[in-house]
């Protein structure tokens, strides 16, 4: 997973394509794919047929979340974080390293599970 660290924000961007780039929804895909889980590649493509990056809503994310899964109260290994704000968010995934997701600043970065305010979900 070290590999995925310091890559850039880019809406669309895939950790694989050879652009050093990737978005949230394309982060967990590469992360529960390399857990062995579900990536959930094509159940994210409503996300680019709907919106872009700006119109994206956190509440269209959560609800996509809630639909797709169970929420959890302890995060676990491969768990789908949402880390939103009124008016931004962001999916980052539970590692056995700590929560891997885009920072503020648009980089991949891990940070302690325990120092992030997110809401966890186990995705079916």
């Amino acid at each position: 997973m070290n590999d995925l660290i310091g890559l850039e924000y880019c809406w669309g961007a895939h950790p694989a394509d050879g652009r050093n780039k990737t978005d949230c929804f394309q982060l967990l895909c590469e992360i529960r794919s390399r857990l062995g889980l579900s990536d959930y590649k094509e159940q994210f493509c409503w996300v680019y047929w709907l919106y872009s990056a700006e119109t994206l809503k956190p509440s269209q994310m959560a609800r996509w979340l809630l639909q797709s899964g169970k929420r959890l109260k302890i995060p676990k290994v491969g768990a789908a974080a949402l880390l939103a704000e009124p008016n931004n968010a962001a999916l980052g995934t539970v590692t056995d390293q700590g929560l891997i997701c885009l920072a503020p600043g648009g980089q991949v970065v891990c940070v302690p599970v325990e120092r992030v305010n997110a809401h966890y979900f186990w995705l079916n």
